[in-house]
């Protein structure tokens, strides 16, 4: 399986004018995190809960900058009040990346068999737009996704699966 290097996904998003990232640790993000943390052109704010993630990325906005947002798909069920009454309302662009736990063979806990199964209904229940980030047209994926989260100015989503960013 070929991965994509986090190196180079946080170069291309930076690239694309992304300079802060937020959110809550996940195992599937973990070199992601790590580079993060040592990036010079991305600066990561850590978050205890996924909600605080959202206000961080809003709140740069509001200040005229862009970042995005890193949360397991379980974080999905916090978020939903941030989502619909600030991002939403108010009509602020967020890049999610939401790591797709619950599939087979992912099954590491039982609450991840959940989510894993209504990931993509909640998304659809908020009306944001998603992507399943894969490693083959990855930059493809990216450029559609901040396309859309720019031309409507409201939150998008790119899922991703366990190794498709190196571990």
């Amino acid at each position: 399986m070929v991965m994509i290097a986090p190196e180079h996904f946080l170069s291309f998003l930076s690239d694309q004018g992304f300079s802060l990232a937020s959110g809550v640790p996940c195992s599937y993000f973990k070199d992601t995190f790590t580079s993060l943390e040592e990036s010079t052109e991305i600066y990561y704010i850590p978050s205890t809960r996924e909600d605080e993630a959202v206000g961080i990325i809003c709140g740069y906005f509001l200040g005229g900058q862009v970042g995005f947002l890193i949360l397991q798909n379980s974080g999905l069920a916090t978020i939903g009040d941030a989502l619909t009454s600030l991002a939403q309302l108010y009509k602020i662009p967020l890049l999610m990346f939401v790591s797709y736990r619950g599939l087979e063979p992912d099954a590491d806990f039982p609450e991840h068999l959940v989510m894993g199964d209504v990931t993509e209904d909640v998304l659809s229940a908020y009306q944001i737009p998603y992507w399943i980030l894969e490693e083959e047209n990855w930059k493809s994926i990216l450029h559609q996704a901040i396309s859309v989260m720019n031309d409507s100015s409201l939150p998008v989503c790119v899922l991703v699966k366990k190794g498709v960013l190196s571990q």
